[in-house]
């Protein structure tokens, strides 16, 4: 192993959720059905209880990262959406670090050790260099967790999405929350927890929380049946 002091950008601006804070969302220019896909990848490694970490971005990221292994990959151009190159990518995911895939769907870095830092309370470090990678604008982090499964995304460095890959889900499920987490007036509900600790989880976590038949969000439960129906704009009511 190298002796070497790594350097790490540590994000400490609190956490908005928990302060009870409204957060503005800019547009974030990254295709749905990427994001669909990559959600559904890591809903696989969260069945099995592994660990898998993605990063889409339409950003350079290159300064917050550094390879724990050597780019074989360098001369090829792999994209996920390509059904040829998935078992590639799904295997890539396997190696520690994050796979980086741009908004294109093509893969950028794989096995990255990501330096961008935001500590996430109960969790390693996977958790926290999603959290703190989510910051860069245009970036959304996807991670599935060996400790409990969870399929968790953040954006903006906070955690908007956890969900359940253990319970029966619909297969439309992914696209909506694809579409919810790219959404730019992505309606966030502020401090209050009761529906996250009615799950026996972090109330300080999750903006929304999936799980079976509703979608518990911090003013209650909702139906799993009508944000499937109509999407975000069934969370937008809650503005009142």
């Amino acid at each position: 192993m190298e002796n070497r002091v790594e350097k790490r950008t540590i994000v400490r601006n609190s956490d908005d959720l928990t302060a009870g804070k409204r957060q503005k969302f800019e547009e974030i220019d990254i295709e749905k059905d990427l994001v669909k896909l990559v959600i559904d990848l890591a809903m696989e490694y969260g069945q099995n209880k592994e660990g898998s970490f993605f990063i889409i971005t339409s950003r350079s990221l290159r300064p917050y990262y550094s390879w724990l292994y050597t780019n074989i990959l360098e001369e090829t151009k792999v994209n996920i959406k390509s059904k040829r190159m998935l078992p590639l990518v799904k295997k890539l995911a396997e190696l520690d670090g994050a796979v980086i895939i741009d908004d294109k769907g093509c893969l950028v870095a794989y096995g990255a050790q990501i330096n961008r830092i935001k500590k996430y309370r109960g969790h390693g470090t996977r958790h926290s260099a999603a959290l703190g990678i989510s910051t860069v604008p245009g970036t959304l982090a996807i991670i599935s967790s060996e400790e409990d499964g969870a399929v968790r995304i953040f954006r903006n460095g906070i955690t908007l999405v956890e969900i359940n890959p253990f319970t029966k889900t619909p297969p439309t499920l992914s696209e909506k929350v694809a579409d919810l987490v790219t959404s730019p007036s992505l309606p966030l509900i502020g401090s209050g927890g009761l529906a996250a600790l009615a799950l026996g989880v972090n109330p300080l976590m999750a903006a929304i929380v999936f799980t079976g038949s509703y979608i518990m969000t911090r003013s209650g439960a909702k139906s799993l049946g009508d944000f499937l129906r109509l999407g975000p704009r069934t969370l937008k009511e809650e503005k009142g």
